[in-house]
């Protein structure tokens, strides 16, 4: 009886498929790591960090009023926003002396837009330290009524601040 005779293999060459299933998972994780750190995925992940920390920071200004029992207030200008506490011995608005409450810069492309009952005003050109607060929050930590609106070029997503019917604020989201 002739036994058949199998040419002998040669060393496998090629990939199994959980190694091409683990490259793929890896790549997927890549991908979508990505897409989320530069908001590809529809929200701008910045514009919404820096309505938080507005936020956080006008509520402390609030806190500050309350417990120092003074008004403190936000001037905004093009290019930024600067806390203000009122002097009452001086008679006038001077810069918050809370680094917290430092004067800031928006961050490249960010803009605001602000309405004091329910109406656009126009921020100052150019910073005037005799030009008070556009905000204010009074010594009972009560706001006045105001709507700040901030953009990034290019996005059509705007980030709202208002003060909430609770005394604290809420924001929302609005795409143009």
């Amino acid at each position: 009886m002739a036994t058949e005779r199998r040419p002998a293999l040669g060393p496998t060459t090629g990939f199994t498929l959980v190694e091409i299933l683990v490259v793929l998972a890896i790549i997927g994780i890549v991908s979508g790591g990505v897409l989320f750190s530069f908001g590809l995925l529809g929200n701008d992940r910045r514009l919404s960090d820096e309505a938080d920390r507005l936020s956080a920071r006008i509520a402390l200004a609030a806190d500050r009023a309350e417990l120092e029992v003074r008004e403190y207030g936000l001037r905004m200008q093009p290019d930024g926003y600067e806390f203000l506490a009122w002097d009452s011995r001086r008679r006038e608005w001077q810069p918050a002396q809370d680094d917290a409450l430092r004067a800031r810069r928006w961050p490249t492309g960010v803009s605001a837009e602000v309405r004091i009952d329910g109406r656009a005003i126009v921020l100052p050109k150019r910073r005037d330290a005799l030009e008070p607060p556009q905000l204010g929050v009074d010594a009972r930590g009560e706001f006045n009524a105001f709507e700040l609106r901030l953009r990034r070029e290019g996005d059509p997503l705007t980030e709202i601040i208002r003060p909430a019917a609770d005394g604290g604020l809420e924001r929302e989201q609005v795409r143009r």
